[in-house]
């Protein structure tokens, strides 16, 4: 959304392109999933929630490297090195902001920037990062595993996944619950037609 003299403008992410930056050593690869369907799924949910009609995503995987490993790179993952907690974020945090500036969010041409990181409600500064990305334009989308209704509270963000739900290509926490988009049967969609 964008202020302008008090009234507020809905811009179209639909098209949007997207960053996604991940910390793997957070929330890594499911053991039923490899780095390829990963990025299939996040595609998928972000579709099912209208991010992705046309636009475009890239993913930037952040962790130890000895842990990252070529399937990453082949999945078309840029890979960031980087070890500790601590470091990770504040090489996350870096990326956004020299992402964001080579990137202008403009009415025109909007962007998505979704972080997949574990406890980003604790992290003031991370937050603050995300707030200011929002106030220019930014669409902020994000992920975690644990206190996704603290994030879902804030209103900077449009949407939050459970890590879970996103790796699978499911939909976003709404209030509460999963946000869970129902497709009426055949004969349900008859029924309420009159037919």
């Amino acid at each position: 959304m964008l202020a302008i003299s008090g009234k507020t403008l809905r811009r179209d992410f639909s098209k949007a392109y997207t960053c996604v930056f991940w910390d793997v050593e957070d929330l890594g690869v499911p053991d039923d999933h490899d780095p390829v369907s990963i990025c299939q799924n996040i595609n998928s949910a972000l579709t099912n929630k209208g991010y992705q009609e046309f636009g475009m995503v890239e993913f930037r995987a952040y962790g130890e490297l000895n842990k990252i490993w070529d399937e990453f790179i082949l999945a078309g993952i840029r890979v960031i090195p980087a070890g500790e907690k601590c470091e990770r974020v504040k090489r996350m945090v870096w990326d956004i902001l020299l992402w964001a500036m080579q990137n202008p969010s403009e009415y025109h041409n909007p962007l998505n920037v979704m972080v997949i990181s574990k406890n980003m409600s604790e992290d003031r500064e991370f937050l603050g990062v995300l707030l200011g990305l929002e106030s220019r334009g930014y669409n902020v989308l994000l992920a975690d595993s644990g206190n996704v209704e603290s994030l879902n509270q804030l209103p900077f963000v449009s949407s939050v996944w459970l890590w879970k739900s996103l790796s699978d290509g499911g939909y976003p926490f709404v209030n509460g619950a999963q946000d869970i988009k129902i497709i009426p049967t055949d004969s349900e969609d008859k029924a309420s037609q009159g037919k």
